[in-house]
């Protein structure tokens, strides 16, 4: 649990498969010992709802890679690590639609979801929100909804959870959330379990 990638999607619309940024943070032994933050060139228009919350505009991306080319590019350095992201429900599919509108055959990896990893073991909050949660733990979100600002809170969420409650293990993570991992492969795709 002290060593996954935290990561983050922007999208230009409500497509999922129209990433336009993403961030990740390298975590080993449980500290961030790397980060990639790309534009992504979504071959979409823009809606202005998401422009407003995340501020980038199709001049922004212009000469950016697509999505497929930037995951050939990182998909050695992602193979069999455990990706983590505080939305999964939103992340994990983008990544999903993503691979399979390019027809890219996915690296494996396991996922968890940050947000249902609090609600589980902060139960009773008033919001699950990454702003709400990093500002309930003290975490540093300088500007939310900028994608490796959000994967970095992301990482830092993970890091207080996973040692403020000893979670070590996915065992741990079951026995005291009824969490399982989701997981990615060529063929597969699934979220993260939460049993009740």
């Amino acid at each position: 649990m002290k060593n996954f990638i935290a990561f983050d999607f922007e999208t230009a619309n409500r497509r999922r498969h129209s990433i336009c940024s993403v961030g990740m943070i390298f975590v080993e032994d449980g500290k961030i010992v790397d980060s990639i933050y790309q534009l992504i060139d979504p071959e979409e228009h823009f809606d202005r709802i998401n422009v407003s919350i995340h501020g980038i505009v199709p001049d922004d991306v212009i000469g950016a890679p697509t999505f497929d080319v930037f995951y050939h590019s990182i998909k050695e350095k992602i193979e069999n690590k455990l990706m983590v992201a505080h939305n999964l429900s939103f992340d994990g599919y983008a990544l999903r639609d993503n691979l399979a509108r390019y027809e890219v055959l996915p690296s494996y990896n396991q996922f968890l979801c940050t947000y249902q990893m609090s609600r589980r073991i902060l139960p009773g909050l008033r919001t699950y929100q990454l702003n709400s949660l990093c500002s309930h733990f003290g975490i540093d979100l300088v500007n939310h909804h900028h994608a490796l600002d959000d994967a970095e809170a992301c990482a830092y969420l993970m890091l207080k959870l996973t040692n403020d409650y000893g979670i070590t293990d996915f065992e741990e993570l079951y026995s005291k959330t009824k969490i399982k991992p989701g997981e990615i492969s060529v063929g597969t795709f699934r979220s993260s379990l939460v049993s009740k």
